[in-house]
């Protein structure tokens, strides 16, 4: 007989407690904004349920009931516009939850914060950076699975980098070099092309310092990854690069001396 995974047949863990406060927090946000406070204490609480609760014989139940929902309520923070410290929690507890539950979902959760992005306005920065961070982690935890869309998620980077915030432009090239380094050098040449020019033409000559560190940071992930798509011409503008980033640190070193 199959197993019947109604709600009165799985006992409500602490988890499926968890998933239920956030669902009421963001089922009132119209009325009421979330609290940062309360989100960050649930979310901490939540992941730590999920890596505690295999443990429990019918976490595995538990999971197949509340799944689905505990992603709904997550993305729902995210695109609300929660801070940094929430986002990163909503983000890390959706790629846990999908990495101990049914692996299916990351496609569709993968694809909706693309088509997120994509349409993003410049007046939902906060917004926009949630559902980068969450798509970032994402391809933390599963970049050979979604490898596919690196061409698309490169794409998107480069429509942030135009965002006139510092988070923003910073946010997004986060995720590319999550995007880089999940791939493992697994992703096509053009992807790799086009992700190389968002950070050379772009991303290293930002006017914002932190966002030009989020940059090097991504040339860094280019070459853990053996720079995949690099011809002889990419590679002396690389070293180009560097060079000029070496010469002003030593500038800034000696002006603050």
């Amino acid at each position: 007989m199959a197993k019947n995974f109604g709600r009165e047949n799985v006992p409500l863990s602490r988890f499926g407690v968890l998933v239920a406060q956030l669902e009421s927090i963001v089922a009132s946000a119209a009325h009421k904004p979330p609290d940062p406070l309360l989100c960050f204490d649930l979310l901490s609480d939540l992941i730590s349920a999920i890596e505690e609760d295999p443990k429990i014989p019918t976490f595995q139940e538990s999971i197949l009931l509340w799944q689905r929902k505990c992603e709904d309520t997550l993305y729902s923070l995210l695109v609300l516009g929660a801070r940094r410290p929430v986002r990163h929690l909503a983000s890390v507890a959706m790629a846990k939850i999908i990495s101990k539950g049914d692996g299916i979902s990351i496609y569709s959760r993968a694809s909706s914060l693309q088509g997120f992005l994509s349409d993003g306005k410049k007046s939902e920065a906060q917004k926009v950076s949630g559902a980068a961070q969450c798509l970032g982690e994402f391809y933390r935890y599963f970049g050979r699975r979604i490898v596919s869309g690196l061409l698309e998620t490169t794409n998107i980077v480069v429509k942030l980098l135009k965002f006139s915030e510092d988070f923003v432009r910073q946010e997004a090239l986060h995720m590319l070099r999550n995007a880089l380094e999940g791939s493992g050098g697994s992703a096509n040449s053009a992807a790799c092309s086009e992700a190389l020019r968002a950070i050379t033409r772009i991303g290293v000559v930002d006017k914002s310092f932190t966002v030009r560190i989020a940059a090097a940071r991504c040339l860094k992930a280019f070459a853990n990854i053996g720079g995949p798509g690099i011809g002889l011409g990419e590679l002396e503008n690389c070293l180009s690069l560097c060079v000029k980033v070496l010469m002003l640190s030593c500038s800034l070193m000696f002006t603050n001396f």
